[in-house]
């Protein structure tokens, strides 16, 4: 084999090795494109993805008796013999509880109850936002225990839930009637069929029963000052009721 021969095939060697090299270092840096709705692959060990849990279906592990308690034994722990709890509902979402005041008469705080771990809350909507009297302490915890204030501010360290506002009184400048009259309105538009039952007179707000023919059904709140109409939609279904005392 010639000198001329030999060059040519080493030639032709070195350009087929560039090709290849150069190939796979293109290779590399082809951007990849990944399917988002793929399922990934199963993996275990250390740094494994767990697989997602499936939220439970269970809708109530607590009876409405041990909602009563928990309520009961809640109210027991704020130290003030003029609480009692008057009612405890059960809700598809929630458990709900009134507490009123035994020498007026007059609702003084709703809780929520979850209706699994039994974890007591402040009841959202008007208990949260227009209560004049009753408030959450910022220093006792996430929701610590319910304390009265005056001062139009909340009673703790000062967080950021100054809700309280206004005179803790229950003649406000809606009457009850007033108050009735525009929750009826607003059911007539929203909720076909239902009707205004009984009310209860809170620090700021009233809180009625909602009627469907005779059966209960719900609850709605009117501001006392406002007029403003809230429908607790966040209760969720109504199922079972119990009256204290």
């Amino acid at each position: 084999m010639n000198t001329k021969k030999i060059i040519i095939i080493l030639t032709v060697a070195v350009i087929a090795a560039a090709l290849v090299t150069a190939s796979a270092f293109i290779f590399l840096f082809i951007p990849m494109t990944i399917n988002s709705n793929a399922t990934p692959p199963a993996t275990t060990g250390i740094g494994a993805q767990a697989t997602p849990t499936v939220p439970s279906t269970t809708t109530t592990a607590l009876t409405i008796d041990n909602a009563t308690t928990i309520a009961q034994n809640y109210v027991t722990q704020l130290g003030n013999s003029n609480l009692s709890v008057a009612e405890v509902d059960q809700y598809s979402t929630c458990f709900y509880a009134r507490v009123v005041e035994t020498n007026t008469g007059a609702g003084a705080f709703e809780l929520t109850i979850n209706n699994v771990t039994g974890a007591v809350t402040a009841e959202q909507g008007a208990m949260m936002e227009w209560n004049t009297k009753y408030g959450i302490s910022s220093n006792t915890g996430m929701m610590g225990y319910l304390t009265t204030g005056t001062n139009g501010g909340m009673m703790g360290s000062g967080g950021m839930m100054t809700w309280l506002r206004g005179t803790p009184t229950t003649t406000m400048s809606v009457t009850v009637d007033q108050a009735k009259t525009a929750a009826q309105q607003f059911l007539n538009t929203n909720y076909p069929g239902t009707t205004v039952g009984q009310a209860t007179t809170f620090y700021g707000y009233y809180m009625m029963q909602v009627l469907k023919g005779t059966s209960y059904y719900g609850m709605i709140t009117v501001n006392g000052q406002t007029g403003q109409v809230l429908y607790c939609s966040w209760l969720g279904t109504f199922m079972n009721r119990m009256v204290i005392g």
